[in-house]
C-alpha cells in the first residue's frame, strides 16, 4: 500500500511540476465550478497562493458582472451539453486577489479523469497588450486628425501655386513649389497606407463582395495606372488572353492590389521597357499577374516581402521609395477577400506577382441569384 501512495505522490508531484513551468496560467475546475488546480503562472496572475483559492469556486477570480452567470452556464451545459466556450479563446475580464479587474485570454478545454469532467482554462493576462492596442489606436487617430486634415489644407493652395493660376511664378519659385507638391503627395501616401493598414490588420476594413468580369478589372487598372507609367517611361502592356470569367471580390479594394503591384512593377523598371499585366483562368480559379523586368528580389529576401515596412535594401529601392506598407497591406486585402498573394523573381531578372481567386458566378447569375 504504501508503494502505491508513494508512486501516486510521485506522478502528483511530477504533475504539479510539470504544470509549474507553464508560461500560462493553469486553472482546472470540477463540473461545479470549484477550483482543482491552480499551478503558479495563475498564482502570479491573479496574486492568490494555490492553497487560497484551491477548493473554492472559480467566481471569486472574476468580476461581479460575470461571476453571477457562471454557476448557471455550468448547469446549462450539464443539462443540455451545448458548450458556448469549449474549445474557443474569448477575451474575458478576471479579477486580482487585490480587486483590480483586468482582461485576460482564456483557452477553454474538457477533459474527463476517473469519469468526472474536468475544465481546463489556459490563462493569459492581456493588460500590456491591450495598453499597446489603445496606444496603436490613439496614434492612428492622431494620424488620421492631426496630420491628414492639415497635409489637405495644405495641399490644395499649394497646387494652385504650383498651377500658375494665382500668378506667374519664377523657374526658382516653380521648381520649389514642385518640389514641396512633390513632398506633400509622399506624406498623403504614407498617411493613407498607415491608416490602410491599420483597418486591415485589426479586422476593421469593410469589404463589398460582389461578382465582377476580370477583363473589366484588369483593364480598369490600367487605365488607373497609365498616368505613372506614362510619366516614368515604362509601357504598360495587356497580355493578349481575354478572361471574361468572374471573381467575387470588392472592386475598389482589389484595384488598389492590383495598383500597388503596379506601381511596385514600375518603381523598379527602367525607362523604356515593359510591365505586363495579363490574367488567366485555371482549374477553376483565376490568376491576375504583374510581370516586369526591373531589378528583381535576391531569393534572401523573398520570406520578408509581404512584412510590413520592407524595402529591399538597395540603392534602387530607395531612389523608388515608398513607404513599405504597400504589399503587406495588398496581402491582407487579397486574403480577407478570400484570394491568395504570391511572386516568383530573380535578381537582375525581374518580378511577376499575383493574386488568385476562386470563379465566381456571372454577373447575370449573381445578381439572378
Amino acid at each position: 500500500m504504501s508503494s502505491n501512495s508513494e508512486s501516486v505522490e510521485e506522478i502528483l508531484g511530477y504533475q504539479s511540476a510539470i504544470l509549474d513551468t507553464v508560461a500560462d496560467g493553469i486553472v482546472c475546475i470540477d463540473a461545479t465550478g470549484v477550483i482543482t488546480t491552480f499551478n503558479k503562472a495563475a498564482e502570479a496572475i491573479f496574486g492568490y497562493d494555490a492553497d487560497e483559492v484551491v477548493g473554492q469556486k472559480i467566481n471569486m477570480l472574476m468580476p461581479m458582472s460575470h461571476a453571477r452567470h457562471h454557476d448557471s452556464y455550468l448547469a446549462n451545459y450539464a443539462s443540455s451539453g451545448k458548450a458556448k466556450l469549449i474549445g474557443t479563446r474569448p477575451e474575458v475580464e478576471g479579477k486580482r486577489k487585490s480587486g483590480e479587474i483586468f482582461p485576460i485570454e482564456v483557452g477553454l478545454t474538457e477533459a474527463s479523469y476517473q469519469g468526472r469532467k474536468i475544465f481546463v482554462g489556459v490563462v493569459r493576462d492581456i493588460t500590456e497588450r491591450k495598453r499597446v492596442e489603445r496606444l496603436k489606436s490613439e496614434f492612428i487617430a492622431a494620424v488620421n486628425h492631426e496630420l491628414r486634415t492639415p497635409l489637405t489644407s495644405i495641399a490644395g493652395p499649394l497646387a494652385l501655386i504650383q498651377s500658375g493660376k494665382l500668378g506667374p511664378l519664377s523657374p526658382v519659385a516653380q521648381k520649389s513649389a514642385e518640389i514641396a507638391m512633390r513632398n506633400c503627395n509622399r506624406l498623403t501616401v504614407l498617411i493613407n497606407d498607415l491608416l490602410d493598414f491599420e483597418q486591415t490588420s485589426s479586422g476593421k476594413a469593410q469589404f463589398d463582395l460582389q461578382s465582377y468580369e476580370v477583363h473589366e478589372l484588369v483593364s480598369r487598372a490600367v487605365q488607373d495606372n497609365a498616368t505613372e507609367a506614362e510619366g516614368r517611361g515604362v509601357i504598360l502592356s495587356v497580355l493578349q488572353e481575354t478572361v471574361y470569367d468572374c471573381i467575387r471580390v470588392d472592386r475598389a479594394r482589389l484595384l488598389q492590389v492590383i495598383g500597388n503591384l503596379l506601381s511596385n512593377a514600375l518603381k523598379f523598371s527602367e525607362a523604356g521597357s515593359e510591365v505586363w499585366v495579363g490574367a488567366e483562368c485555371f482549374e477553376g480559379r483565376i490568376r491576375i499577374s504583374v510581370a516586369d523586368r526591373g531589378i528583381g528580389i535576391a531569393r534572401e529576401h523573398h520570406d520578408r516581402i509581404f512584412q510590413r515596412f520592407t524595402q529591399v535594401d538597395s540603392s534602387a529601392t530607395r531612389r523608388a521609395g515608398g513607404t513599405g506598407l504597400g504589399l503587406a497591406i495588398s496581402k491582407q486585402l487579397t486574403e480577407q477577400m478570400g484570394g491568395e498573394i504570391g511572386f516568383e523573381s530573380e535578381l537582375e531578372r525581374g518580378s511577376t506577382f499575383w493574386v488568385i481567386f476562386p470563379v465566381a458566378p456571372s454577373v447575370m447569375a449573381a445578381a439572378a441569384e
